[in-house]
């Protein structure tokens, strides 16, 4: 069987096919590492490297969980890696009152110093404030008429700390949800109701 060689007026469409061929290559690429969260881009950085990098999200959370031990505030703030970043829940029943959105004057100090944690950072990532209550209506108060409000003027009072402690405020972001995002239910195994309950109620700072 005679092998066809390729003139110099056909040799082109090699070369063409190839870079067609580069170029579908490049752009899945694109497409793929767009849908990759910064948190699995990190890992996988450091698993090629075997290097952590002192501004990662598992380096802040590091120090963060750090700091909750040596202060013994391990019943205020729980720390966890998601795909949407690194997540301070913080207990909403230590930091505010029932029914109030007032940062507890005995937790000020704790709680500034923990997001004071987060200023040497501000500038590489972004934070979002998003306020959270328990499935319970509110009743009788003259402060708020939902637990919207409430969500959302409890994660206010903890943008506003962030601001004061140094974060620029055109890098925080503020979201209510009420009791619309519950915990799943894998993290309330165990607890009575009155602990579920109490779970929900929280304000996360989320570093992403």
């Amino acid at each position: 069987m005679q092998r066809r060689v390729y003139g110099s007026e056909e040799g082109w469409l090699l070369s063409y096919a190839d870079l067609i061929t580069n170029l579908l290559i490049f752009f899945v690429m694109l497409l793929a590492a767009a849908q990759i969260s910064r948190t699995k881009m990190q890992q996988i950085s450091q698993s090629l490297s075997g290097i952590q990098s002192q501004q990662s999200l598992s380096s802040i959370k590091e120090e963060i969980d750090g700091r909750i031990r040596s202060e013994g505030l391990e019943g205020l703030v729980e720390t966890r890696l998601t795909d949407d970043g690194l997540e301070l829940s913080l207990n909403s029943g230590l930091v505010f009152d029932s029914g109030r959105a007032d940062i507890r004057s005995e937790m000020t100090t704790a709680l500034g110093g923990m997001l004071n944690t987060l200023v040497p950072y501000s500038e590489k990532y972004a934070f979002a404030v998003e306020g959270h209550t328990d499935s319970k209506p509110i009743i009788g108060s003259n402060s708020f008429k939902s637990n919207w409000e409430l969500s959302t003027e409890r994660a206010n009072a903890v943008r506003s700390k962030l601001e004061d402690v140094g974060v620029d405020r055109a890098r925080i972001r503020v979201e209510g949800y009420a009791d619309t995002k519950p915990l799943p239910e894998k993290a309330l195994e165990g607890l009575d109701e009155e602990e579920r309950l109490a779970r929900h109620r929280r304000v996360i700072v989320r570093v992403y």
